[in-house]
């Protein structure tokens, strides 16, 4: 089997435990090796992306070509012509790329795989030095750095034990996003945002995508408001995925209306609020959700954040912003669009 195949096999998933084991190794001692797979990777997306804009470039030519042959005698027979075209073309490339059935809409885990790139770090580039006089840091760091996120996940794990710091856990967080480990690097970047300073930025993007992989996208919603609200250096990324994910929010306009239901965990007096003091609640997970109206009581929305409001009770009123799905109207049915809490009078 070529390098090329290996690594096309690895990407798909189709390689055996003990294959993965050698294939990180690999990565971990043979850079020409590491560098090609990360060049693979990367043209694996960009095909992914290219491939969805043909196609829908595809399908605008043939809509033109439709209002076209209108005024023709054969407007019935052309459009059922180019209809079966559309459909053979629609499944090859189906086929080809593995596009969801979902039309203009990428699944969560295409919009993932899009937005999500590893988070670069210097930290493990100890040239020159020998394996065995590195520090366990300088370990797990070189290890991320070659892709084998095994292996930094196995030794931040012990690093946080020992050194409980924003650059540990936040590292161990992508490492187990890298991983596919949804929850645990939920949690680890949420340790990142309640207890540190440091990080806190980086943690809330990688968080938002966690959600998307977790196919949670009241939380996700939640996470990349927040990220945009609050003008993170993350914001132009935040509204780029907002907009593909058929959302979009203006910070202008904020809206007034009270809490109709809320719910917060872990309970208020134990959560998070960022001291060290309060690191024996490193791992919990701050959350809140519920839903908000406007004054008239006419429209609702759900709300959900990872940055929760302390003593926001039912009846409060509050100050947010809506996060409208496009092309629909704002208040068309119950919950149509998200709200993100900004504050509360």
């Amino acid at each position: 089997m070529s390098d090329f195949e290996l690594i096309d096999e690895y990407l798909s998933g189709r390689l055996s435990a003990e294959e993965k084991r050698a294939f990180r190794n690999r990565l971990l001692n043979d850079p020409a090796f590491n560098q090609e797979f990360q060049e693979i990777k990367e043209i694996r997306l960009y095909v992914r992306q290219d491939a969805r804009e043909d196609i829908k470039g595809f399908f605008d030519e043939l809509e033109n070509s439709i209002e076209q042959e209108k005024t023709t005698k054969d407007q019935t027979v052309m459009k059922k012509v180019i209809s079966i075209a559309a459909s053979l073309v629609l499944i090859a490339a189906i086929s080809y790329i593995g596009l969801s059935d979902s039309g203009n809409q990428p699944s969560d885990q295409e919009l993932f795989d899009q937005h999500f790139s590893p988070y670069t770090s210097l930290m493990g580039q100890v040239r020159g030095a020998a394996e065995e006089t590195l520090s366990l840091e300088d370990k797990a760091f070189r290890a991320y750095d070659a892709g084998d996120f095994y292996s930094s996940e196995e030794m931040l794990t012990s690093l946080v034990a020992a050194q409980p710091n924003a650059m540990n856990y936040f590292y161990l967080g992508a490492s187990q996003l890298e991983l596919g480990k949804t929850e645990e690097a939920i949690k680890n970047l949420n340790t990142v945002i309640n207890n540190f300073s440091g990080f806190r930025e980086q943690a809330k993007w990688y968080l938002a995508l966690s959600h998307l992989k977790n196919e949670d996208e009241d939380s996700a919603l939640g996470s990349l408001a927040n990220l945009i609200t609050n003008n993170s250096e993350y914001k132009e990324k935040a509204e780029s995925l907002l907009k593909e994910m058929g959302f979009s929010m203006n910070v202008e306009d904020l809206e007034s209306g009270p809490i109709i239901i809320v719910n917060r965990k872990p309970e208020e007096n134990d959560a998070p609020d960022g001291s060290m003091e309060m690191m024996d609640t490193r791992g919990k997970r701050s959350w809140q959700w519920g839903e908000v109206s406007d004054l008239t009581g006419e429209k609702r929305y759900r709300f959900a954040t990872d940055m929760p409001i302390d003593g926001l009770t039912a009846g409060d009123l509050t100050i947010y912003v809506v996060i409208e799905r496009q092309g629909r109207r704002r208040g068309n049915g119950a919950f149509d669009g998200r709200a993100f809490i900004i504050d509360k009078y």
